[in-house]
């Protein structure tokens, strides 16, 4: 770990070991607002709804038809913008579970490969939502998202133990980590741990809520 990044984690202050928390897909349903934008804007020819199409590709990115320079080179604009990500949808329960989560275990970090540059609209997002009040770590400027999730590694593994683990949608995130990792993933809507002794596969919000109080409370 460079010294840049150390310095980074070190302004956490962390003083009680927790959870740390991604944003996309995970606390807001991000890529719903993104697919209906993107339909409105550059076409649905397969006809899909909303959730028919999330259901499909997952990610717009892995959507063909919107892989335009054009298509791309907007979605990369709006991206950047920090009044985009306060007016991002909820997803259910998120909130709510969160928050009797914290009652378990504390949530210490929102670790996220949004870039810096939207940290202010993703900070007011989680205010708004009544979301546990916690440091936002975001991708720096100097890394490209394709590069997110093993920069999310890095970080989650060079904060153990302050940071136990995270709550987390992408299965990306987990070819990064050390396949010795002595935190948790709980990954959140999946029915997959992928082979992995460290991922706890969550269906939902309530078994997510179930599976850390199973894990961090010992009876």
């Amino acid at each position: 770990m460079d010294q840049r990044l150390a310095a980074m984690y070190s302004q956490l202050e962390i003083t009680t070991p927790g959870l740390a928390v991604d944003i996309d897909e995970t606390l807001s349903w991000t890529v719903g607002f993104w697919v209906e934008a993107m339909q409105q804007k550059f076409g649905n020819p397969e006809n899909l709804t909303i959730k028919e199409m999330v259901a499909k590709y997952r990610y717009t990115q892995n959507v063909p038809y919107w892989q335009s320079p054009e298509a791309l080179e907007w979605m990369a604009a709006k991206i950047n913008s920090n009044e985009i990500q306060e007016g991002l949808p909820l997803i259910d329960g998120s909130s709510v579970y969160l928050n009797k989560i914290k009652q378990i275990i504390p949530i210490v970090a929102y670790i996220t490969v949004r870039p810096v540059k939207v940290l202010e609209g993703t900070k007011n997002w989680l205010k708004k939502h009544n979301f546990p009040l916690a440091p936002v770590i975001c991708r720096p400027n100097d890394i490209d998202h394709g590069d997110g999730h093993q920069w999310k590694a890095t970080v989650l593994e060079s904060l153990y133990p302050n940071v136990l683990g995270i709550i987390d949608d992408n299965p990306k995130l987990l070819s990064f980590l050390n396949k010795n990792y002595r935190g948790k993933v709980f990954l959140y809507d999946h029915h997959d741990n992928f082979g992995l002794s460290f991922v706890i596969a969550c269906r939902d919000w309530p078994t997510t809520y179930q599976a850390v109080k199973k894990t961090f409370i010992k009876v």
